[in-house]
């Protein structure tokens, strides 16, 4: 097993986004603070990892992931090395490229918005992928300005859309809103400290300042889950990271991130993922003798 690697993606320093086709893909798991919307252009017959979530990489596939949000592409076919066959079209961008005091104006609101939403990362489909990638596909040919114009397109395509599903869960990027901000940071972060622990209703209460009957009404307008309901994401959320990245047991990694016996922990994984903790590990894990390949050759346009 192997942790995620942090990328560097200097274009960004000088550029509001970065757009290049790659001829192959990169499985190492890694991660970076830009978003990356990423498009599959041909059937790999493989897989993605996007936080704690996996799905089938094919011809079309096309994911958003959210800030620092670790990710891997996966193939189950041998790369032909033909630039005619290209795998990849990838765009990265950050806030601080695009600018935030411009993304604060009152027409960006949409799009600023939807960038929020996104940090869990989105998967896209339907009608909302088959014209993405005409527009994603289209900024080949331009130059960098009307690349950007077609960047602003497409996020507002992606923001009115309902054609997307989330990827990773709040266990990796928890959902803080502008009101209460600083006490939900608390709270938050007092559950990510205390996970292994027993986690009780009164205690997390005085964290937040409130009462049991208050602070449940504020948990549930902030993050949209239960108490119980977050603390099992995130537990569930941690034991996939493990999972992924180290070798230990199932039975230790349960009772590492405080779930009371391995019974309970099955049921709970499965509930939220839709497999078991052993089969998430045989889909997930990252092959670890690849993970220090170099980035594969890639052609950037502008």
């Amino acid at each position: 097993m192997a942790r995620p690697q942090l990328e560097v993606i200097s274009s960004t320093g000088s550029r509001a986004m970065v757009y290049k086709i790659d001829r192959d893909i990169w499985p190492v798991y890694h991660y970076h603070p830009e978003y990356d919307i990423l498009l599959s252009l041909k059937d790999h017959r493989g897989r993605f990892i996007s936080g704690d979530h996996t799905g089938p990489l094919e011809r079309g596939t096309l994911i958003m992931n959210g800030p620092n949000i670790p990710h891997a592409l996966h193939t189950g076919l041998p790369d032909e090395e033909d630039w005619s066959r290209p795998s990849l079209a990838v765009i990265q961008f950050s806030e601080d490229s695009l600018g935030r005091e411009f993304l604060e104006r009152q027409e960006m609101r949409p799009i600023r918005e939807f960038l929020h939403a996104a940090r869990w990362g989105f998967e896209f489909v339907g009608d909302t992928r088959e014209r993405a990638a005409e527009i994603i596909l289209g900024m080949r040919d331009l130059g960098e300005l009307e690349r950007l114009f077609e960047l602003f397109r497409l996020l507002r395509l992606f923001a009115e859309s309902s054609e997307r599903r989330v990827l990773a869960s709040p266990a990796y990027a928890p959902s803080l809103r502008e009101r209460d901000i600083t006490r939900l940071d608390r709270v938050v972060r007092h559950l990510h400290a205390e996970m292994a622990r027993l986690i009780r209703l009164e205690t997390v209460a005085r964290v937040a300042g409130l009462t049991p009957k208050s602070f449940c009404r504020f948990f549930r307008a902030n993050t949209g889950k239960t108490l119980v309901e977050y603390v099992n994401a995130m537990r569930v959320g941690e034991a996939c990271r493990l999972l992924v990245e180290t070798g230990r047991p199932v039975t230790e990694i349960a009772f590492a991130v405080g779930f009371n016996n391995l019974s309970n922990f099955n049921r709970r994984f499965r509930e939220l993922k839709g497999l078991s903790p052993r089969e998430f590990r045989l889909r997930a894990a990252p092959d670890a003798r690849r993970q220090h390949e170099p980035m594969p050759e890639v052609r950037v346009f502008g």
